[in-house]
């Protein structure tokens, strides 16, 4: 009879760590789907300031231009809001208001204030993936792999103010000051630098942009172009493959991360336009192919 009340609460007791098991996995998932939607917001935000940045740049823009991630960002928008937890609504409030905003009013914009408000929004994003990140791992007692997110994620900030710095710069530079000349290349060897420190904590190197090299691609610039706008747009070029390597390296960490407490984290998938595609599903914000 004692064996048998022992095997009783033995299997009582497996059934409640499955059950237990099975309950937070389901919790750490339900958090990193929101995780990849605050991910899309990133991307799409990201392309749309290159293409408004492009229309600004030009002497004529196309003042009735409509650009097709705006549609995307503001159906992501709404079902982000629609799944945020209460505590998280409020954040969610103020970065919609912020977004319409910028889409609707850029065009008014001149190229630098556009800059400063879609990485304000961009900003604003990665405190909420953040937030449920650390959320997560607390949860999930992932104390390794919550001192190693502890560890990238201020360099990675620190890494996007020291490109809107260099962004700053370039938009400031003046043909044959050396000052302005040194200026670019103390940012670029800042950046340089904290990549590196983000690319240590990853267990892959970047895969758009050879960290190593960033240094010698600035210096193949010529400075010394008698044309201001085109030396312009060669830096503002090398600085769009320093975003693209930063975010690359903060997916990558996200990933080990999503791997690590064993929950699904897809690839972002861009369309032949370059936008990503997005399907609602009960459980995920998976990447229409």
């Amino acid at each position: 009879m004692l064996i048998l009340l022992l095997l009783v609460i033995i299997f009582g007791a497996s059934c409640f760590f499955l059950w237990q098991a099975r309950e937070n996995k389901r919790f750490l998932q339900t958090r990193f789907d929101q995780v990849i939607g605050l991910r899309q917001l990133i991307f799409l935000l990201r392309f749309h300031r290159r293409e408004t940045h492009h229309f600004l740049s030009q002497s004529h823009p196309l003042e009735t231009a409509q650009l097709n991630e705006v549609v995307a960002i503001k159906s992501l928008m709404k079902i982000l809001s629609s799944r945020a937890d209460k505590v998280h609504k409020p954040m969610y409030r103020i970065l919609a208001k912020q977004i319409n905003k910028l889409l609707d009013e850029w065009l008014s914009y001149s190229v630098r204030r556009n800059q400063a408000a879609h990485g304000k929004a961009i900003r604003h994003v990665l405190y909420l993936i953040d937030d449920v990140v650390t959320q997560s791992l607390l949860a999930a007692d992932k104390e390794a792999l919550f001192k190693t997110y502890q560890t990238a994620w201020p360099i990675t900030l620190n890494s996007i103010d020291s490109l809107s710095r260099f962004r700053y710069a370039i938009d400031s530079y003046t043909l044959g000051k050396n000052s302005s000349k040194r200026e670019l290349r103390i940012h670029i060897s800042v950046i340089q630098r904290r990549l590196g420190q983000i690319a240590l904590l990853t267990n892959k190197p970047p895969l758009t942009f050879m960290i190593e090299d960033l240094m010698l691609e600035f210096e193949s610039i010529n400075l010394q172009a008698r044309n201001l706008e085109d030396v312009k747009g060669e830096l503002y070029q090398l600085s769009l493959k320093i975003s693209d390597t930063i975010f690359n390296l903060f997916d990558i960490i996200l990933t080990n991360i999503a791997t690590d407490i064993s929950v699904r984290f897809p690839e972002l998938q861009h369309t032949s336009s370059n936008v990503v595609a997005f399907q609602k599903t009960p459980n995920l914000y998976s990447i229409s192919h």
